[in-house]
């Protein structure tokens, strides 16, 4: 008898202290808070990168340079950002989704991008290969970021689905 008491009180205890959360994770009681928080992460990443495109044909190299440093670093915060954002109630494809997107921008800075600067650097010495390597490179990356955009897209939507989220378009 005493030992079932003990028991139940043991359980009782354990329910009413609830599953401990990890104090190096970020946790969100509300889905919209949840949504908001990644969203809030590509638009971030998104207007830094369109200060790039912006600069990278006119701006001087040093200014394009220190900007696809400043896109790598704010895509690789967000992609930090991802890996310590604890799942809404077991759902993690829409972290996972973002998460890809940003470290898709991380790699795209070390290597394409980073490739694209340095044509641009060689300025009047730039040949027909140089300009042709420029658009293949544009265009892929186009391609590709449009892909990882399209799954946050959808992952997004059906997170909003499962968590009766009304998705509002703020732009």
């Amino acid at each position: 008898m005493i030992q079932r008491a003990i028991f139940l009180f043991f359980i009782t205890f354990l329910m009413a202290c609830g599953a401990k959360r990890d104090p190096n994770l970020t946790y969100f009681d509300k889905p919209e808070d949840y949504n908001d928080y990644i969203i809030t992460e590509q638009m971030a990443v998104f207007e830094v990168f369109d200060e790039f495109i912006s600069l990278i044909e006119n701006g001087s190299i040093d200014e394009t340079n220190n900007l696809l440093n400043k896109v790598h670093t704010r895509a690789k915060e967000a992609s930090d950002k991802m890996n310590k954002l604890a799942d809404y109630k077991e759902n993690t494809e829409f972290r996972e989704s973002g998460k890809a997107l940003f470290d898709f921008y991380v790699t795209q800075c070390k290597t394409d991008l980073k490739e694209m600067v340095d044509l641009f650097a060689k300025d009047t010495l730039m040949t027909e290969a140089d300009h042709q390597r420029i658009d293949e490179i544009a265009n892929a990356f186009d391609k590709k970021e449009a892909e990882y955009n399209q799954i946050l897209i959808t992952t997004q939507e059906a997170f909003a689905r499962k968590f009766h989220l009304e998705l509002v378009d703020d732009k």
